[in-house]
């Protein structure tokens, strides 16, 4: 595992540089291991803990991209809160990676990583890769 120590690139895709020498793509299904955290959550990463579900037909570790975000967040209640400290240490893998525009009109980078089983999702913003709240285990590309 490398920390993600430069930036992400708003380009097709999510290209980020580890240690300033080798550029990895971040992928769907990739996984991604929640750092230290100090205090009592995470900076920025959205914890949604899914408190009743709705579809029990679609197997969400098989589904990504559009169709994981539309039929995971669509469907059932969650609790929104940052992601809770004692998560640290815990993984998630990548559902879906989209850009959206932030209140002062720039575009950010959000990954939504499924995470405890299913049972609940990181949203997490860029600032979280750059501020080291996320490791990650790339997959080298030549």
């Amino acid at each position: 595992m490398k920390r993600i120590h430069i930036l992400i690139l708003l380009l097709v895709g999510c290209v980020v540089a580890v240690n300033a020498q080798d550029e990895v793509q971040l992928q769907i299904n990739d996984t991604l291991y929640f750092d230290v955290c100090n205090g009592e959550s995470f900076k920025y990463i959205d914890y949604y803990k899914k408190s009743r579900f709705e579809n029990d037909s679609v197997d969400f570790d098989t589904t990504q991209g559009w169709f994981f975000y539309n039929t995971y967040f669509d469907s059932g209640d969650f609790d929104v809160t940052r992601m809770p400290c004692s998560l640290s240490g815990d993984y998630g893998i990548i559902k879906h990676i989209m850009n959206i525009k932030a209140q002062d009109g720039t575009e950010q980078t959000v990954v939504i990583a499924l995470i405890d089983h299913g049972n609940a999702a990181a949203y997490i913003i860029a600032d979280a890769f750059l501020s080291e709240e996320i490791l990650y285990a790339p997959k080298h590309k030549q």
